[in-house]
């Protein structure tokens, strides 16, 4: 019995280092390789799949289509199932298609949509990790995988989203991402088929 409880005591100390906070010295060196790696991205693009978590809804709705982005600001998520649905983030201006018709908003002129593009193209190429003046940072273990905790410190953006989840993969690139509002209903996004630094046509970032 004894030797089973040193066994358990054992088996847990390692339970919590494979999903615990990580230290700060874990924490510099991780920032450190996601950020070189952000840093070296000049082009991304991605399948992804969203669900969206509702707690008056039984089922998860599910979209499908294709993220792609541009260093140093050219961001554009085409949804193609179930709907076709474009959102493009261009010379400081969001350009959203459906059905055929296509709005703009200045971002320039919108701080709240400004800081909306910075969060969405900083969840994508990492670089949301050098924003710790407009968030709170945790960093987590989770079995060989990071994930980030990120909570808006601005109200504007706290008041859309509670808190931000981001997961990392073992190339310290994006996988996931939970967006989670206020109301604790949140929308999760996975990410699969990366491809980086990889030629991305230009009529993909016309509107």
């Amino acid at each position: 019995m004894r030797i089973l409880k040193i066994c358990l005591f054992f088996l847990s100390l390692n339970m919590m280092a494979q999903n615990g906070v990580l230290n700060n010295a874990e924490e510099h060196a991780f920032k450190s390789r996601v950020i070189e790696k952000a840093n070296g991205i000049n082009s991304f693009s991605a399948e992804f799949m969203q669900t969206k978590h509702m707690k008056v809804m039984d089922e998860s709705p599910e979209s499908r289509g294709k993220v792609y982005y541009k260093s140093p600001d050219l961001l554009k998520w085409e949804y193609l199932r179930p709907y076709d649905y474009q959102i493009l983030f261009k010379d400081s201006k969001l350009y959203i298609m459906e059905e055929g018709q296509l709005s703009e908003v200045d971002l320039s002129s919108n701080k709240l949509f400004e800081k909306m593009g910075e969060l969405v193209a900083g969840s994508v190429n990492g670089k949301i990790l050098q924003s710790d003046k407009d968030f709170t940072i945790t960093y987590y273990r989770n079995k060989q995988n990071i994930r980030a905790q990120i909570i808006p410190r601005d109200k504007s953006l706290s008041g859309m989203f509670k808190e931000i989840w981001v997961n990392f993969n073992s190339d310290h690139l994006i996988n996931s991402v939970r967006l989670v509002d206020p109301s604790g209903d949140y929308t999760e996004i996975f990410m699969k088929n990366i491809k980086i630094n990889q030629s991305i046509p230009p009529s993909v970032f016309q509107n």
